[in-house]
């Protein structure tokens, strides 16, 4: 069976007749690409462990003060599902951000191995709500740094809403605490939030840019990225 036909039925599933979609289905959807992604990235995170890895501190990082407070903020990535579901309304935009997700995943997945990053993070004592919350994010091992997901998985999630103008400056700003807080809470290096940016800006374009012009693109790009 093609892609094609399967995004078709993908599409049917989870379209009504107006063509919005399914909200429970989306959230379906989405729970599962959250399986496959925590498939992936686990072992890719765990076969780093005692590599030769990088630091990527910028002149002066180091003395930017370890703030746990700044948790709050970081730990909104983890309702991004939740976002997509509120504002992305009709398949063509989902399937764009599918596309740009995947993408995504493949160039972070491919620096995480070809170029290892380490971050050795500051002693926690965990004393409030925000502290316990983050020594859960601390038992993940401190490497797949370089881009940051964290980053880019936010960054996307506004890229692919649907709303307003006003909503959308709401949501750039929280999209910039959340990749400022990544920093405070010394989960990430300043270069691993702005190539975040940067993959997540670029794939969203690409995304776009391949399904204006699918068309004229060489038959051999677009059946693997199952672009139409």
């Amino acid at each position: 069976m093609s892609i094609g036909v399967l995004d078709a039925r993908l599409e049917r599933w989870m379209s009504d007749a107006d063509g919005r979609l399914r909200k429970p289905r989306l959230a379906i959807v989405l729970a599962v690409c959250y399986v496959l992604f925590t498939a992936t990235y686990v072992p890719i995170n765990v076969f780093s462990v005692g590599r030769d890895a990088h630091t990527l501190f910028l002149p002066g990082e180091e003395r930017l003060p370890f703030l746990p407070i700044f948790e709050y903020l970081y730990v909104l990535t983890y309702f991004v599902a939740v976002l997509i579901i509120a504002t992305v309304r009709d398949y063509d935009r989902f399937r764009r951000l599918l596309h740009a997700t995947g993408l995504t995943l493949l160039i972070a997945y491919t620096t995480y191995l070809l170029f290892p990053v380490y971050f050795e993070r500051p002693r926690l004592e965990v004393t409030s709500l925000h502290t316990w919350l983050l020594s859960l994010e601390y038992m993940d091992k401190p490497y797949n740094h370089f881009p940051s997901l964290h980053v880019a998985h936010s960054w996307l999630a506004v890229h692919a809403s649907q709303v307003s103008g006003r909503s959308r400056v709401g949501l750039w700003l929280l999209a910039v605490g959340i990749s400022v807080s990544t920093i405070f809470v010394k989960q990430h290096y300043i270069v691993d939030v702005l190539y975040g940016f940067a993959v997540a800006g670029v794939t969203w374009w690409y995304t776009h840019r391949v399904s204006a012009l699918g068309p004229r693109f060489p038959a051999g790009i677009l059946p693997p990225l199952g672009i139409r």
